[in-house]
């Protein structure tokens, strides 16, 4: 996966990300553009501009980013400005777990995240696959932020996207789940939005407070993970819960494990999609797993035929779009991996100078 370096202001960051992958993001949009109008079948507009001012007059989501992570909506216009591309596609773009509900198409290809997170000698690692719609494909990068602002930053995200998950040389990593089945609120903060804003945080509870504090628009499991310890959070409309992490180990996927919050409607179209019964069947698959070693857990995700590795051709459109592996100790690694479990390599991400 590219590299890129976006280091000074909010809005220089998102310049540099939009000029550098100028290409790239106007691939990933128009692939992007296409899948979205046919999901939504005879409900479509006539075209995605439309789409887009709908999308975005028809919620309050941006107003929100605005009050509240005002850096980041900095950033994205940056990417609009770099890129060459109308900042209204560019911020639907970035609305992805908010367009999941918004579009409320029962035919879509189901994300799902499998997360693991377990203490090794000197700290602890948080694991990750992140599974999104397949045509997603060919646009990951790896974002190295930097700034008055913000502690050094690696993230995995995708062109023209601020964020999907990351760690900072401050020592904190975060990595997340959809929780579709949770309420959402329409003027929330977005997650790419609420990811960057942890992700900020120097501290795991620093990190953890910001997703406290925050009204959030979709539902979404939030690991925070450090040297120290674990903390994992499920928020949705209505609010954040805690989860309990015993010995500092800990699995999520994507059915709530302790959040009440739920959409009666939204659940019944995962059930009926067969989303739920996968997250299910994934999240006892990691149970079923002897972790001891950080090595092991990658290698976990390295299995081909694990059904925490996801296929277009097999999971109706959706696959393993990349995978993370955060060893959180006084120093910090990372490594990140393109694409599904078979012919892959894994790819050491270091911090710079600059």
């Amino acid at each position: 996966m590219q590299v890129v370096d976006c280091f000074g202001s909010p809005t220089e960051r998102g310049r540099i990300h939009g000029e550098t992958l100028r290409k790239e993001i106007t691939d990933a949009l128009g692939k992007w553009e296409t899948a979205t109008i046919k999901g939504l079948g005879p409900r479509a507009p006539r075209n995605i501009d439309t789409y887009c001012t709908d999308f975005l007059a028809g919620t309050d989501l941006m107003q929100r980013a605005a009050t509240l992570t005002p850096d980041l909506l900095k950033e994205m216009e940056g990417i609009a400005d770099g890129a060459g591309q109308p900042l209204a596609r560019i911020a639907a773009y970035n609305l992805m777990d908010e367009q999941w509900w918004y579009d409320i198409a029962p035919d879509a290809p189901p994300p799902g995240c499998s997360l693991v997170a377990i203490p090794n000698k000197g700290g602890h690692v948080l694991a990750q696959n992140m599974d999104l719609p397949g045509f997603m494909d060919g646009s990951q990068v790896i974002l190295r932020l930097g700034g008055d602002d913000l502690p050094q930053t690696i993230i995995l995200s995708a062109a023209g996207m601020i964020g999907l998950t990351g760690a900072n040389n401050a020592g904190v990593a975060v990595g997340v789940n959809t929780l579709l089945m949770l309420r959402h609120k329409t003027n929330g903060l977005p997650v790419a939005f609420a990811l960057r804003h942890a992700l900020a945080a120097r501290s795991s509870d620093d990190a953890l407070a910001r997703l406290a504090r925050i009204p959030h628009a979709s539902g979404q499991h939030y690991a925070v993970v450090t040297r120290y310890g674990v903390g994992s959070v499920e928020c949705s409309g209505t609010g954040c819960v805690p989860l309990m992490v015993k010995e500092g180990r800990f699995l999520h996927t994507n059915h709530p494990l302790i959040s009440e919050d739920v959409d009666t409607s939204a659940l019944a179209r995962l059930d009926k999609a067969g989303f739920n019964a996968s997250s299910h069947e994934r999240l006892e698959w990691l149970k079923s797993q002897v972790i001891q070693l950080p090595s092991e857990v990658q290698r976990l995700f390295d299995v081909p035929d694990a059904p925490i590795c996801m296929r277009p051709a097999t999971h109706r459109g959706s696959g393993t779009f990349a995978s993370v592996f955060y060893e959180m100790r006084e120093d910090v690694t990372i490594r990140m991996a393109q694409g599904a479990a078979s012919d892959r390599k894994w790819q050491d991400v270091c911090w710079t100078n600059l």
